[in-house]
């Protein structure tokens, strides 16, 4: 599973991880599959810094969730 669908998957959680996946649900210009690229994304879409560490985590977690 790559990140995206992992994130989506995170939507009714109640912390920045699950308002970091609300966000990305409602961006129609989301994109990329790496964490540098959502990384830029964010940054170029004017992200708070909470933002971007909660994709930080999100990829951690996800990272450690997924089988390779």
């Amino acid at each position: 599973m790559t990140f995206w669908p992992w994130l989506k998957r995170q939507s009714d959680r109640d912390d920045p991880i699950g308002d970091l996946s609300r966000d990305a649900l409602a961006d129609k210009h989301r994109k990329g599959s790496t964490l540098a690229s959502w990384r830029k994304h964010l940054e170029q879409r004017g992200a708070c810094g909470g933002a971007l560490k909660a994709l930080e985590e999100a990829w951690q977690e996800y990272a450690t969730s997924v089988e390779w």
